[in-house]
C-alpha cells in the first residue's frame, strides 16, 4: 500500500482531535452521553453510574447534608457529565418546590421501580435507606452483566474470527 503514511497520519490526527474535543465541556458531555448508548457496555456503564449516584446520595443524606447541596455534590461524583447534568436538573426542580420523586421522573434517568422506591422513601422520610436499596439494585445488575459479558462477547468474537479466516483464505 503506497499511501500507508497517509492512513497513519489521518488516524493519528483523528485521535488527537477526539482527545482535544473530549477535553471541552460540550465534547465531554456528548462523549459521556454517547458512552451510555454503546451496545451492551453502555447499559452496564449507565447502571453503574446510577448505582454510584444512589450510593453517594444516600451517604450524603445520611450524613445530614441538605438535599439541594447533596444533589450538587453527587452530580459531580457520578463521573459522567450527561448524568450529572440530569442530577443538576433534579436540584433545580426541587429548588422550585417539586418533590424529589417528581424531579426524578422528569430526568427520565430512572426505571419505574426505582421511581417507586424513591417515592416510598420520600413519603416515609427514609430516602437515604431506600437509596441504599436502589444502589444495591443497580450494583447487582452490573455484577450480573459483567460476569456474563464474556458469554455475550464469546460468540461474537468467534464469528469475527471465522469471517476473518474466510476472507484471508479467499484473498
Amino acid at each position: 500500500c503506497e499511501y500507508w503514511w497517509l492512513v497513519f497520519a489521518v488516524s493519528v490526527g483523528t485521535m488527537v482531535f477526539i482527545r482535544a474535543w473530549v477535553k471541552t465541556d460540550e465534547g465531554r458531555y456528548q462523549w459521556d452521553e454517547w458512552k451510555l448508548r454503546i451496545t451492551i457496555i453502555g447499559s452496564i456503564l449507565y447502571r453503574a453510574t446510577l448505582g454510584r449516584f444512589a450510593r453517594s446520595f444516600s451517604m450524603s443524606l445520611a450524613a445530614g447534608v441538605p438535599l439541594i447541596q447533596a444533589l450538587t455534590v453527587v452530580s459531580r461524583a457520578v463521573d459522567n457529565e450527561y448524568v450529572g447534568a440530569r442530577i443538576l436538573d433534579m436540584r433545580v426542580s426541587v429548588e422550585r418546590g417539586d418533590s424529589l420523586t417528581r424531579s426524578a421522573v422528569q430526568t427520565e434517568l430512572f426505571s419505574p421501580l426505582v421511581i417507586q422506591l424513591i417515592s416510598v422513601g420520600e413519603e416515609a422520610g427514609a430516602i437515604d435507606d431506600l437509596l441504599v436499596e436502589v444502589a444495591g439494585f443497580y450494583e447487582r445488575g452490573v455484577d450480573y452483566d459483567t460476569k456474563h459479558l464474556a458469554q455475550t462477547i464469546g460468540p461474537l468474537s468467534r464469528g469475527i474470527r471465522a469471517s476473518t479466516e474466510v476472507v484471508l483464505a479467499s484473498g
